[in-house]
C-alpha cells in the first residue's frame, strides 16, 4: 500500500503548465488597497443653559447631536452633576459663582460659560388705538 500512495502524488517540478500561472496571461492585478479614512463625525454641539444649586450643584445643558445615518440629528436636554455622563458628554467641573462649566465632549475638554442671550429682532410695538369718539347728542329740533 505504501508504494501505491507515492505514485498518486503528482510531480510538480516537471509540470509544463506552472509557467502559465506565473506569466499572468490575463494581466490580472492584485487588489489595490484603498486607504479609507474613517468618516469625520462632528462633535455634538453643547450649550450651557443654566446652573442650579438646589441640592447638589448641577449644570443644565442642551446637546445638539449631529445626524448619524440612519438616525436624524436630535436635541438632548440634560441636568448633570460633576462626574455624571450623558452620551458623549461628561461634566468635570461646575463653578456656579462665575457661571462656568467644564465638560468632556467625546474625549475633548471644553469650557462652557453662561452667555447672556441677546434679544432677537422684535417687531415694532403697535401704536395704541385712538380713544373712541364721543357720541353726539341727538340734534335738536
Amino acid at each position: 500500500m505504501s508504494l501505491g500512495a507515492g505514485a498518486l502524488v503528482a510531480d510538480t517540478s516537471g509540470n509544463p503548465y506552472l509557467g502559465i500561472a506565473g506569466s499572468n496571461s490575463f494581466r490580472l492585478k492584485p487588489p489595490q488597497r484603498q486607504d479609507a479614512d474613517p468618516p469625520v463625525v462632528p462633535f455634538p454641539r453643547v450649550k450651557l443653559v443654566g446652573i442650579t444649586t438646589f441640592g447638589k450643584t448641577r449644570a443644565l445643558l442642551k446637546v445638539y447631536l449631529p445626524a448619524r445615518p440612519p438616525e436624524p440629528a436630535r436635541e438632548l436636554s440634560c441636568i448633570l452633576t460633576v462626574g455624571q455622563r450623558e452620551g458623549p458628554i461628561e461634566v468635570l467641573e461646575v463653578d456656579e459663582l462665575v457661571g462656568r462649566v467644564t465638560v468632556k465632549n467625546s474625549g475633548t475638554v471644553m469650557l462652557l460659560t453662561l452667555e447672556n442671550e441677546k434679544p432677537g429682532p422684535q417687531s415694532p410695538a403697535m401704536p395704541p388705538e385712538p380713544p373712541p369718539l364721543p357720541m353726539r347728542a341727538a340734534s335738536r329740533q
